[in-house]
This record gives structure tokens, C-alpha cells and sequence, in this order.
């Protein structure tokens, strides 16, 4: 697990494979351990990001993404 820092304070992140993707996953998490959205960093291609539907920051998204790209 590791740290966001974002201007409301400090959101958690974790690395997480999923035989059905050919890459990894950052799942950034709430308070409670549920995933609020995950970005994607595929072997080949694009990074996305899944929000499942709900609004996130702008700038924690950033953020991520970030983190996301650091690791690719």
C-alpha cells in the first residue's frame, strides 16, 4: 500500500493484478477499504480510469494517474 497526497490530506492506494487484464491496477481506496476508482496500466496501450460511475477530484485523479505513469 502506499499514499496520495492530496489537499484534503492523505488517500491510500494499492497495486492489484486481475488474471482477466494483461497489466496491473491502482485501486485508490477509502476510508473504509472499498475501492473509490482504479486506474489501469496495461502492458500495451492507454491507461484508463474507472470511476464506477461516481464523481471523484479532479485533482486526486491527477494524482493517481500520476503515480500510474511513475510505475510504467
Amino acid at each position: 500500500m502506499g499514499t496520495i497526497s492530496t489537499a484534503s490530506g492523505l488517500v491510500e492506494y494499492q497495486w492489484a493484478s486481475d488474471v482477466d487484464f494483461e497489466g496491473i491496477r491502482l485501486e485508490v481506496l477509502a476510508d473504509d477499504g472499498n475501492v473509490i476508482f482504479d486506474v489501469s496500466v496495461p502492458e500495451q496501450g492507454a491507461i484508463t480510469v474507472n470511476t464506477f460511475s461516481g464523481e471523484v477530484s479532479a485533482s486526486l485523479i491527477a494524482s493517481a494517474v500520476a503515480v500510474a505513469e511513475a510505475r510504467k
